[in-house]
């Protein structure tokens, strides 16, 4: 889906905030704060939920699907309860009902109870505030260097998996916007959402970061030695 351009002026405003949201459960994504979601909506319970959504706080909750879920789509299966909310800040019907709609990522928040008498579901929340500290900009710059390698080591053939983000923002958005983006497992998403405390998200991302890089410089060893061989013989 192509991103319309936006005017996100004062979206992320909770001042007058319900405390209730309908919930989206999806088993493939987990919704960061400060991010942007495109989402195509056509199954008849998420069309009515989004156009309730649109004419009230425009808030929904992405959640996600807990393993098994396959055999209770159409009821309620288990979801995780900590959730991103996201406020719809573009939408678009069609004559046939479905509709694109774009999600700004808002808030962690957590479920506080489950209200089923719609086709969809509704939940109370809380909202999660992040835990920072004045070591933010040592984390910050340790993840721009590790960024900076990797970047380096790709040829133009591996440029598709570069790592493109801007690494001055705050720590705290930094890391929602490189778990959203280099993260592919969802259970490992779902554990930086889950984490408020944004140093120790930013441990598991250097983590993830040099372990990227330990991988691909032995395996660009790996290839000298064997073209090396190759030379010789």
């Amino acid at each position: 889906m192509e991103l319309p351009e936006l005017d996100l002026k004062d979206v992320a405003n909770l001042k007058n905030f319900s405390g209730g949201i309908p919930l989206f459960p999806l088993s493939s994504i987990v919704f960061f704060p400060n991010t942007l979601l495109p989402l195509h909506i056509f199954e008849p319970r998420y069309k009515e939920m989004v156009n309730a959504a649109i004419n009230n706080e425009k808030i929904i909750g992405m959640a996600l699907l807990k393993p098994g879920w396959e055999s209770d789509y159409y009821g309620n299966p288990d979801v995780y309860d900590v959730i991103g909310m996201g406020r719809i800040v573009s939408s678009e019907v069609f004559e046939d009902g479905k509709i694109n709609i774009i999600l700004y990522g808002l808030k962690r928040a957590k479920i506080q109870e489950i209200i089923t008498d719609l086709p969809y579901r509704l939940a109370r929340v809380s909202i999660m505030d992040n835990n920072t500290n004045t070591k933010d900009e040592i984390y910050r710059s340790k993840i721009e260097e590790l960024i900076y390698k990797w970047n380096l080591y790709l040829n133009e053939k591996q440029k598709a998996h570069k790592i493109n983000v801007n690494t001055k923002i705050p720590l705290e958005n930094l890391t929602d916007a490189l778990a959203s983006l280099i993260f592919s497992n969802v259970f490992d998403k779902q554990r930086l959402l889950e984490e408020t405390n944004v140093l120790k998200r930013a441990e598991i991302i250097i983590h993830d970061l040099q372990t990227r890089l330990e991988i691909v410089s032995i395996t660009s060893h790996k290839r000298k030695e064997i073209m090396e061989k190759r030379n010789l013989n």
